[in-house]
């Protein structure tokens, strides 16, 4: 299944890779990490180049690098964008999510492990 991003998700992605020094083969590494309201959070990273782990899903004009042992938190997930009065912000719509926080980066899903101590592999080791 992977992971889609929407359009208006992907303008705003590609500016933050720019913005962080990436060029036009970079990409966004979405990872789950402990922590948040409900348990687990979101974490975005630039990513240069593939992890031995990474599973990599086309996004609008970039990849998106998941870690293979982060997908099973968000395998089947949008990334949308809402820009309006009262918010600007990536909004994930995740149907593993079992319950989330009003604040839309953190979420919890029944029955998961939750991932190590400083979230699933940003370096490809699995901590």
């Amino acid at each position: 299944m992977g992971v889609t991003v929407t359009e208006k998700a992907g303008v705003f992605l590609r500016r933050m890779i720019r913005f962080n020094g990436g060029d036009e083969g970079a990409g966004i590494r979405l990872i789950v990490k402990p922590g948040g309201c409900s348990g687990l959070s979101y974490d975005m990273e630039l990513a240069l180049q593939p992890l031995p782990t990474d599973r990599i899903f086309p996004g609008p004009g970039f990849a998106l690098h998941i870690p293979e042992e982060c997908l099973g938190y968000v395998d089947g997930s949008e990334i949308d964008f809402e820009d309006n009065m009262m918010n600007t912000q990536l909004v994930f719509k995740n149907p593993n999510a079992t319950s989330s926080c009003g604040c839309g980066t953190s979420f919890n899903v029944e029955g998961g492990p939750a991932p190590a101590e400083g979230g699933c592999s940003k370096k490809g080791s699995g901590h």
